[in-house]
């Protein structure tokens, strides 16, 4: 059953009608396109019966104008229903562009009437609390909150400038607390002392709350008719059971813009790591915290207010059982030492197919329980000071203030580490796929991790069936037009709503791609960036400006010490500059009538915009597989092998092509760029997979090689 009835098509074709009017656009088929299927889709009733759900996945490529399409369709829908919109994107930088670009030109534009607001993390505004009492304090800093140095260093004296002046922009209401809006930028060490998180806030109890950032830009998501979130913020929320900081996800549509980032950005969210060194210091903190709390508490009267203190020996007796078991799993996990692989400063062991022993899970359970009940105890005292809150004279006020922060991050630190153990030692499905799990040793540490390899099932019961429906959108999301790669990570119904827009450009004549007759293999690297080296140089002077696309950090490098003045000169390379002051200099550059070029690794075949001039040629160094020794990867490639699947062609192959097609995507921008992409990579010829990744490319001219 569809609920799109004819007065809501004719509320939208009305706001559409009068942003083109108002811009002086002409409208756009695929536009047009993406406007009817979004509102067709949100508008289905889920129905498991006829496989009917109100989830899309809408491939549009750039110059469609996705974002007009779905405000402009899903807003009139999600008001009919009585929800409201939640738009998440892949970075805060996406999201700000929304915000203070995107939707108040649709407003102005389609005279819709509608709010918005930016939805960012606690971290994301500086905490007043703790602002001041830095300031206060000084370089000794709170005592209380020296337990972790990895966070709550004293501030030196450049810092002690930066946080004074940002008093007095709060003071002045030239800043309001928000990162991401101050003038200047502030490293993350120096942050991190000046912002909080959820387990370290005291929420409404705070002497600060009134004039609290976070909270301050919390009351506007209340009334919002649009949410713009990230998709970090969107998976810790709803793994966190939803409605912290977003609202509840049935009182929702979602927009998910950049969808293709969701799979790693969910594995991310749902792994976990602990390092035994950190690990046996928390302990020992509990250990210290507890004993100075406990005095802190008795000077200022307040420990015959607290019975749970009284289990204070108890407190020692876990934390030392814990050091106990740290060891002796220290002593288990280093039997693999031997068998790691070097990498750079560490060496790393993957446990094949995520398979660890009984003697290593037992004793990974052990460690779990211990740290419940410290947690137990420690969350019983951390109660108990927040309910002693209210009727605290100003004194026991202070210290409180000063000693639930301290306890909340410590039992927040002791929480991931349980976590850890929880997931590692966890009893697996054999129908389902495993988590990978593996140890980082360094020279004297080692860190154990453990991350989903498949994320299809908890996304399936944390956004497909919570929300009220839900678009995922981005330019790349098929491979030729095949969706089933995104549509299985992502845990979606085998009959989920699949589009491909036509684009706007006119691949063929504005585009050629070339594949120039490699004498190497990429298998062999060292022949391989020894023949790049020589042709790139070559390729860039044919036109004034290019973006050079590699693999890794030491291709990249090894071509940049091999070219020769004076055309070393003209390359901006990644590392030397920010991404952001990269372009700037490029464009000018190329404003100035001077030839530009950049290099660039992953994080430049998407995002990049460099329209017209700024980019009249891609050159891909070699075919983006992924890296072999990502652990991840590896036991997902083992999995589907071991299940009588073919790794290779079902996920690499598949994963390369769509990496392929975003970075030769950024060549084309707008309807009048012409230009050629040029992938220095044999394997496309020599190799059966090659034309199938060629196929998934958009439909350039193909070119002699020249």
């Amino acid at each position: 059953m569809n609920l799109l009835t004819d007065s809501l098509k004719d509320e939208i074709r009305e706001c559409y009608s009068r942003f083109l009017t108002s811009r002086a656009f002409n409208a756009r088929y695929c536009q047009r396109l993406m406007i009817a299927e979004v509102a067709r889709q949100l508008c289905e009733t889920r129905n498991e019966a006829t496989e009917t759900y109100p989830l899309a996945l809408i491939e549009a490529g750039t110059g469609t104008g996705k974002t007009v399409a779905y405000v402009i369709a899903a807003l009139p829908v999600a008001r009919s229903r009585g929800k409201r919109l939640v738009i998440s994107t892949a970075t805060i930088a996406l999201q700000e562009q929304l915000v203070f670009r995107d939707l108040p030109d649709i407003q102005s534009n389609s005279d819709m009437e509608f709010s918005w607001a930016l939805a960012k993390g606690r971290r994301r505004y500086v905490c007043l609390s703790r602002l001041d009492a830095l300031l206060q304090e000084g370089a000794s800093g709170n005592q209380a909150l020296r337990f972790f140095e990895d966070e709550f260093a004293s501030p030196g004296e450049e810092d002690l400038v930066v946080y004074q002046e940002m008093i007095s922009k709060l003071a002045s209401g030239e800043w309001n607390g928000d990162r991401d809006s101050y003038t200047e930028t502030v490293a993350d060490p120096s942050w991190r002392k000046i912002s909080t998180d959820r387990s370290q806030c005291t929420h409404r109890q705070c002497s600060y709350f009134r004039n609290c950032a976070f909270y301050r830009a919390r009351e506007k998501l209340i009334d919002a008719d649009v949410l713009v979130a990230n998709h970090d913020l969107l998976l810790a929320d709803v793994a966190s059971g939803g409605g912290n900081v977003l609202p509840e996800p049935a009182d929702c549509m979602l927009i998910l813009d950049e969808a293709h980032h969701l799979t790693e950005k969910a594995r991310s969210q749902f792994s976990a790591a602990v390092s035994l060194n950190m690990a046996m210091t928390h302990l020992e903190t509990a250990m210290t915290l507890s004993q100075q709390l406990e005095v802190s508490l008795q000077a200022v009267d307040l420990l015959p207010q607290l019975p749970g203190f009284s289990q204070l020996e108890q407190l020692t007796d876990r934390c030392t059982d814990g050091g106990e078991l740290l060891a002796e799993l220290r002593l288990l996990l280093n039997q693999f030492y031997e068998k790691a692989i070097p990498s750079g400063r560490q060496s790393r062991f993957r446990f094949p197919c995520g398979k660890v022993s009984a003697s290593l899970i037992e004793q990974g359970q052990s460690m779990a329980r211990l740290y419940g009940s410290i947690i137990q105890l420690l969350e019983l005292w951390h109660g108990e000071l927040e309910r002693a809150m209210p009727t605290a004279d100003l004194a026991q006020r202070t210290a409180l203030e000063s000693w639930i922060p301290s306890l909340g991050g410590l039992i927040a630190r002791l929480v991931q580490a349980q976590r850890l153990w929880d997931l590692f030692t966890q009893e697996e499905r054999p129908d389902l796929p495993p988590r990978a799990r593996w140890i980082d040793f360094s020279e004297d540490d080692l860190i154990v991790h453990c991350s989903p390899i498949s994320v299809a099932e908890t996304l399936a019961d944390s956004l497909w069936s919570a929300f009220e429906g839900v678009i995922m959108t981005s330019a790349t999301l098929s491979v030729g037009g095949d969706f089933s790669l995104i549509r299985d990570e992502l845990g979606l119904p085998l009959q989920v709503r699949r589009v491909s827009l036509p684009s706007p450009f006119d691949y063929a004549d504005q585009g050629q791609l070339r594949i120039p007759e490699m004498q190497s293999d990429p298998g062999k690297p060292a022949e391989h960036n020894q023949e790049i080296a020589i042709l790139i140089p070559e390729l860039l002077a044919e036109k004034q400006s290019g973006l050079v696309l590699f693999t890794s950090w030491r291709q990249m490098q090894f071509v940049i010490s091999e070219m020769q003045e004076p055309f070393r000169s003209l390359i901006i390379c990644q590392g030397e500059l920010t991404k952001s002051d990269m372009l700037d200099k490029h464009r000018q550059h190329i404003d100035s009538g001077a030839p530009s070029y950049l290099f660039g690794l992953a994080s430049f075949a998407e995002g990049v915009d460099l329209p017209g001039d700024y980019c009249c040629q891609v050159i891909i160094a070699k075919i983006p597989f992924t890296v072999p020794d990502d652990p991840v990867g590896a036991t997902l490639y083992e999995w589907i092998d071991a299940n009588g699947g073919n790794s290779f062609e079902q996920v690499m192959v598949p994963t390369a092509a769509l990496r392929l097609t975003q970075a030769a995507g950024r060549l084309l921008r707008t309807e009048q760029d012409r230009g050629i992409v040029t992938i220095l990579d044999s394997r496309l010829r020599s190799r059966r997979y090659g034309q199938q990744l060629i196929r998934a490319l958009p439909p350039f001219t193909l070119v002699a090689p020249g």
